[in-house]
């Protein structure tokens, strides 16, 4: 006897698809790369960071200052209210290392993560490309001592991907202390 697939069987057949595919499919639309906030940047802004960076741990301030927009604003830990401009940036840089009587400081164990953030973000009130650096520093100072840090930084790049924004997060008062501690005691 033979079977024959009736108008009902094949109509059921169908139905059953329908709904099978209904069931696998998403109906949730996963959003656009321009409806997220963020998306990762480029590694190439991770290289301009490490080398911003290396550039400052190796005392090298036109290298860093190539690297630097005419507005930059630097922001330091201690400080509410930024360095503003690349001559004022570039001052401070070339006073630090006597400041805090520092022979050398060698960066290394690099973390960075290239962000783009699509809308401006309330601390810098800036949209674009932001490198956020983890890594640690080895402060020699002139007396001989030496102190390890794990020390944190921002950047941000504009259009022209040069550093406008520069912030810093780190225990500034650990690299000091250090210094009038161990002067005092070996005075």
């Amino acid at each position: 006897m033979k079977k024959v697939f009736s108008i009902a069987h094949i109509t059921l057949l169908c139905i059953g698809l329908w709904l099978w595919s209904l069931a696998c499919s998403s109906t949730e639309q996963s959003p656009s790369a321009s409806e997220l906030p963020y998306t990762i940047a480029t590694e190439n802004y991770a290289v301009l960071a490490e080398k911003a960076l290396t550039y400052q741990s190796d005392f090298d301030w036109e290298g860093c200052a190539d690297l630097l927009s005419d507005d930059v604003q630097y922001f330091l830990p201690e400080s509410s209210r930024p360095l503003v401009g690349k001559a004022a940036v570039l001052a401070y840089w070339r006073n630090e290392p006597q400041r805090v009587h520092l022979q050398s400081w060698q960066f290394s164990h690099f973390n960075h993560i290239p962000v783009h953030s699509h809308q401006a973000l309330p601390f810098s009130g800036v949209a674009g490309v932001y490198v956020i650096s983890m890594f640690r520093g080895e402060l020699r100072y002139v007396d001989g001592h030496t102190r390890t840090l794990n020390l944190n930084c921002c950047l941000h790049f504009n259009a022209q991907k040069r550093i406008d924004r520069w912030y810093c997060y780190y225990e500034h008062h650990l690299m000091t202390p250090t210094l009038i501690t161990f002067k005092t005691i070996t005075l």
